[in-house]
């Protein structure tokens, strides 16, 4: 089964993560991309090697690893649980702390925006390479 993947856009309508995904270098983006090709290929059998919950109810995150431990935060849905995720921030794991600090919560109401407003929101996942 193909999943759809969305990313979050604030109330702008900026896409927050392909900014983020701008901001990464060409090694880090190449192996973000890997992750979200598998991801919308295989969903929840990614867990728990590439896929981990993130401490937070109904917030995952992808794990990539590399120098910098990236770890964007997404949720199943919230509209369609069985066949979407949405991608709602970029984030990094330094040891036990993550980058932004408050990212899961963060994330926890990115999710809510969602969830109250789909249609303005997110968007269909733009690919950065």
């Amino acid at each position: 089964m193909v999943y759809t993947l969305f990313d979050y856009v604030d109330a702008q309508g900026r896409n927050l993560l392909k900014e983020w995904s701008q901001s990464l270098q060409k090694v880090q983006l190449a192996k973000l991309n890997e992750r979200l090709d598998k991801l919308r290929d295989h969903g929840p059998g990614l867990f728990p090697e590439m896929m981990a919950g993130s401490g937070v109810a109904g917030i995952e995150k992808l794990k990539v690893k590399g120098k910098v431990q990236l770890r964007p935060l997404l949720c199943k849905g919230p509209v369609d649980t069985d066949c979407e995720y949405t991608l709602l921030m970029g984030a990094k794991e330094v040891g036990d702390e993550w980058l932004p600090k408050d990212a899961r919560e963060t994330a926890l109401a990115r999710k809510k925006a969602v969830k109250s407003d789909p249609e303005h929101r997110r968007k269909k996942h733009e690919r950065v390479s």
